[in-house]
């Protein structure tokens, strides 16, 4: 097939949840899902994410292939899939990536879009992972945050905020999501479920200083 025959399909009404894994991407998800965004899904959930995890099996591998080959003629008809599926909805659709580079290639097809960039301790994050068996995740952290950064300079209407704020609510937390026009349930959050805290596991200082910029990041985006 050649090039040409293939068009991009427009996406409308759309809210990304960025993150690393094991950061709060899902409790982000579930809290937009309280104001009414529809997440379509094809993984229920287990012992670490009680709600699921609210995403699609095309779109996790769909993000490895744009972020090692672009936009070739094959991931360009699996975007379009995708594009038709959070489509069917009228209100707002949502969806969770994991791979933050891939959000460049669906900001540039997406209308009305909007975004929630989450991140976490790294000390956390790495620990948590451990917890699930699994000792490293591409793109790494350190990777993966830049790549959050890059992408919430680049979102006009998006927020920026920790896994700890999330897990914490309160007004912060309903404030944030007031600023891209979501009103959410805060009753949702339940703090007990958070699984790792404060690990002592050693982390680089090339993640301390990112942490610590993601952190004022934060406090920019939420006024805080």
């Amino acid at each position: 097939m050649e090039q040409e025959d293939v068009k991009v399909k427009i996406l409308k009404n759309i809210v990304f949840v960025a993150g690393h894994p094991r950061s709060g991407t899902s409790l982000a998800c579930q809290l937009l899902e309280s104001a009414g965004v529809k997440f379509p899904s094809d993984f229920r959930g287990d012992e670490y994410n009680h709600k699921g995890y609210y995403e699609i099996l095309s779109s996790k591998e769909l993000s490895k292939k744009l972020i090692k080959e672009a936009m070739t003629v094959e991931n360009t008809i699996e975007m379009n899939k995708i594009v038709d599926r959070l489509n069917e909805y009228h209100a707002y659709s949502g969806l969770k990536l994991v791979r933050i580079a891939a959000l460049f290639f669906y900001r540039h097809i997406s209308k009305n879009m909007r975004a929630v960039f989450v991140f976490r301790n790294p000390a956390d994050v790495k620990a948590s992972l451990l917890r699930r068996g699994i000792a490293e995740f591409r793109p790494n952290w350190l990777e993966n945050n830049n790549a959050l950064i890059a992408a919430y300079e680049n979102t006009k209407k998006s927020i920026i905020i920790s896994f700890e704020t999330l897990i914490n609510g309160g007004e912060n937390v309903k404030n944030a999501f007031d600023k891209i026009d979501f009103d959410i349930e805060l009753n949702i959050i339940k703090p007990e479920q958070r699984t790792q805290k404060k690990s002592r596991m050693l982390i680089t200082n090339e993640e301390k200083r990112l942490y610590n910029v993601l952190k004022e990041l934060e406090a920019e985006s939420l006024g805080i």
